[in-house]
């Protein structure tokens, strides 16, 4: 962990994961995310998982999974 780049990393991470979840909703429909690794997909799905009007799901195949981030209807 040089210089606290995870910590970096997770809150980079995070206001990615609320900036998109609010462009699902303002265009009221899904958005994907750039592929991740594991660890970054579980920073993004616990950033949200207590938001009531959005979901986040993992799709696609490794190395090439990504979180898609819907509104809820």
């Amino acid at each position: 962990d040089a210089e606290g780049y995870k910590a970096r990393r997770k809150k980079q991470i995070e206001r990615e994961a609320f900036r998109r979840a609010e462009e699902a909703l303002k265009r009221g429909r899904s958005v994907q995310l750039n592929p991740m690794t594991a660890a970054e997909r579980k920073i993004v799905h616990i950033a949200l998982r207590d938001r009531s009007d959005v979901t986040t799901v993992s799709e696609g195949r490794e190395p090439n999974r990504s979180v898609v981030i819907s509104p809820v209807e």
